[in-house]
């Protein structure tokens, strides 16, 4: 029996900011990033990142704002990325299930051996993530308040999700699973999807796809049997 080959795996994470209006908050959060062990940034629709006031609160951590890639619209920043969360502090899209920033740590370490590249994305500081912009994610996360108070600022928010991610910043070793096993599948699903007059705003689309993005291992293997079996029945009719 031959031995089961692994391999080691860091998961890439690149926090996001989408329209961002006040340098200070973009450089707080360049400070989180460094602080919790990342180092990649993207900025959507906004050069305030370039702005001294956000170099300042960078200290310590200005070669992120220096990298930091610049994007025009929220689906070019995500177009090489194979998760995406979305951050919002209100419910939207009638989506039924929202996980905590906690709970958004223990989904992604289970996914570890199927996707390589994962976004984490937050609004801007007076409107958050638009409809659009959320239903550009596959999963949606928030980060329970103890309070009414609308929202958390956008630097504390990027501290509070780089802190409960910093476990996933170490390797760790996998076995020599294809990682991009999730991304095909999400590919394939809507493919089908669509096939079967399914559009991207029907509640069955809309449903497949946020539970496909909380799939575990055993569920990822199944449906990637199932959808070949399938596809297997439609290429033997005549």
């Amino acid at each position: 029996m031959s031995e089961l080959t692994l391999r080691e795996i860091i998961l890439e994470i690149i926090f996001v900011l989408v329209k961002p209006a006040v340098p200070e908050n973009i450089g707080a959060a360049a400070r989180a990033i460094k602080t919790m062990g990342f180092g990649r940034l993207r900025i959507v629709g906004s050069d305030q990142h370039r702005a001294k006031p956000a170099s300042i609160l960078a200290h310590g951590a200005r070669e992120i704002l220096e990298q930091a890639e610049s994007f025009e619209s929220l689906p070019q920043a995500l177009e090489d990325i194979d998760l995406s969360v979305g951050t919002s502090a209100k419910s939207r899209l009638g989506r039924r299930y929202s996980y905590s920033a906690n709970e958004l740590s223990a989904q992604l370490e289970e996914k570890q051996q199927h996707v390589q590249r994962v976004a984490i994305v937050f609004g801007c500081e007076e409107s958050g993530l638009s409809n659009e912009e959320l239903d550009c994610c596959d999963m949606l996360s928030y980060v329970p308040i103890a309070n009414s108070y609308p929202s958390l600022n956008l630097g504390q928010a990027v501290m509070i999700y780089a802190y409960s991610l910093t476990a996933l910043t170490e390797p760790v070793k996998m076995d020599d699973t294809p990682v991009e096993q999730w991304s095909n599948l999400k590919h394939r699903s809507e493919d089908l999807l669509q096939r079967l007059a399914f559009t991207r705003d029907s509640k069955l689309y809309r449903w497949a796809m946020e539970r496909l993005a909380v799939a575990d291992s055993s569920d990822i293997k199944f449906l990637h049997l199932l959808l070949n079996r399938l596809t297997d029945r439609r290429s033997d009719k005549p």
